[in-house]
């Protein structure tokens, strides 16, 4: 009886700090679509906030929107949402499971990189993200989310392709975290080697959230 009492409790605590974190994620979401920071915004349709689960254990970071982001304004939507998916389904995921966001929210010029200013004007936004959401494991798609992530350690790199894959245990902004940098699906697109070593990069993480649940039941 006491151990059923218990489990509701429990249950009902984690629905409210599910229902908080899902309000904040969305209060933070309008606060980015007027966001005027950086020039950014003014040759776009839509901010790209993020979306998915508030409550995730599992979050991804890529770099900025690209043409079918900015026209519906969620992350990863176009080809390389696609090949998203489909890792995420290798492990056992969906889109609904996770939560993706990028490091800037509107969509650079002409898909080029996002530039030092913006990325300074943006990252305040997914640094929150961070704090609401409290993944267990943080997966960076590509340099740019990689190099920005991984400075908070710090650590340094020339090509993703030498760290890749890599766990790095730490804590960010006050949460134990693994992190965890590989390619950005895009790459994968037109190179049949990077799909293979984004097959490889997803296990690891597979197994890492595996191993994050583990320690969090035993606490």
């Amino acid at each position: 009886m006491h151990k059923k009492v218990i489990r509701v409790i429990l249950n009902s605590v984690g629905m409210l700090q599910d229902a908080r974190g899902e309000a904040a994620i969305e209060n933070l979401a309008a606060v980015i679509g007027e966001c005027r920071k950086c020039p950014l915004w003014e040759n776009t349709h839509h901010a790209v906030p993020g979306d998915g689960n508030p409550g995730a254990d599992l979050m991804l970071i890529g770099e900025a929107p690209g043409k079918q982001e900015d026209l519906t304004g969620r992350p990863f939507v176009g080809r390389a949402g696609k090949l998203l998916e489909g890792l995420l389904s290798g492990i056992g995921l969906s889109r609904d499971d996770v939560f993706i966001a990028n490091i800037v929210k509107h969509r650079p010029p002409g898909n080029r990189d996002p530039r030092d200013e913006e990325i300074r004007a943006c990252t305040p936004y997914l640094e929150e993200q961070i704090r609401i959401i409290g993944p267990k494991v943080i997966v960076m798609l590509g340099r740019h989310s990689s190099r920005y992530i991984l400075s908070f350690l710090p650590v340094e790199f020339d090509r993703i392709t030498e760290i890749r894959g890599t766990v790095y245990p730490g804590v960010l902004f006050d949460h134990p975290v693994r992190l965890i940098p590989t390619l950005h699906p895009a790459a994968a697109l037109y190179n049949p080697r990077y799909r293979e070593a984004l097959e490889e990069d997803f296990r690891i993480i597979g197994r890492e959230l595996a191993a994050a649940g583990d320690s969090t039941r035993q606490d």
